[in-house]
């Protein structure tokens, strides 16, 4: 499945000459593109909230935050990309377990649809303007902007043929993911090393999510979910996807008939039904498996009894 859509990052406010992390609005945009060239995908969305900023569980509360207003901002750009596609999420900094959780989780309709991408060193953190990393990154962008300038930049991702391209690959990162669902489902940290300027993330990434989440995950998966959550399964074959875009933790559904085919062998098991409907209905359960010549489209349709 190919990561597309569109490509956001929270907008500051009245940002003119000089933004509020002390760059000006020139420079960060040509991060923004040089962050886009990187991902090599149209849709995603960068986490820029410093650590000044970031979100905090309010005391006695499992639902609401201490949110600035950057945070605010970057929840209005992750919710226009809300809507269960594979969609990069690039931090600027290395983040802490709790907050992962809530930059991926927080408020969002499909949680486990975001692959959340840090930079691969500890100490980087390119929301921070003393920073010695940020201050590099940010001397380079202005080197690329005069090379954008010049009309040496032609075709699609340009920066990554530029310094500010190297050091970005060098730079990112590591993908984070998590094991089981939560509440206790921890984190795992996976090491994207990108070699030259045609690298991009998400060629790394999409073979990652195939290795990590191969077809025998979405079995066992749905498997013990339909023996402990049953209710989450009605309506047609197709609306069983929903919950591994919703819930982080489960398989990253990076091939939407990953969770049809799992469908396919818990009625071949005798542990599920589903039934074409109407006065001819066609139903195929216990004792009556799935034909292997049914098609994937027909097949989709059918309700789940």
């Amino acid at each position: 499945m190919a990561i597309r859509g569109l490509w956001r990052r929270a907008r500051r406010a009245g940002a003119t000459e000089t933004s509020a992390t002390g760059f000006s609005s020139e420079e960060e945009r040509i991060l923004l593109q040089g962050l886009q060239d990187l991902a090599g995908a149209a849709r995603g969305v960068v986490y820029d909230v410093p650590i000044r900023d970031r979100p905090l569980r309010l005391p006695l509360s499992p639902v609401y935050l201490e949110g600035s207003s950057s945070w605010r901002r970057f929840l209005r750009a992750r919710r226009a990309l809300d809507t269960g596609h594979l969609t990069l999420l690039l931090s600027l900094r290395r983040l802490p377990e709790d907050e992962r959780r809530l930059v991926v989780d927080w408020g969002t309709a499909h949680a486990n649809a975001f692959l959340l991408v840090e930079p691969a060193e500890p100490g980087c953190d390119l929301t921070d303007p003393g920073s010695p990393v940020a201050r590099e990154v940010f001397e380079l962008c202005r080197q690329a902007a005069d090379f954008e300038a010049s009309g040496a930049n032609e075709g699609e991702r340009w920066t990554a043929h530029t310094p500010l391209g190297q050091c970005l690959r060098e730079l990112y990162g590591q993908w984070v993911w998590w094991e089981a669902p939560l509440p206790h489902g921890r984190t795992r940290e996976e090491p994207l090393r990108l070699a030259g300027a045609a690298d991009s993330l998400s060629m790394h990434l999409l073979p990652l999510l195939y290795e990590r989440f191969p077809q025998q995950s979405f079995d066992v998966a749905l498997a013990e979910l339909q023996s402990t959550e049953r209710e989450l399964f009605g309506g047609d074959v197709a609306s069983a996807r929903s919950v591994f875009r919703t819930r982080l933790g489960l398989p990253i559904l990076h091939d939407s008939r990953a969770v049809d085919r799992a469908v396919r062998q818990l009625v071949k098991l005798g542990r599920m039904s589903v039934t074409s409907g109407g006065p001819n209905a066609l139903v195929f359960g216990p004792d009556h498996p799935v034909p292997d010549d049914l098609p994937d489209e027909e097949f989709e349709r059918f309700e789940i009894v």
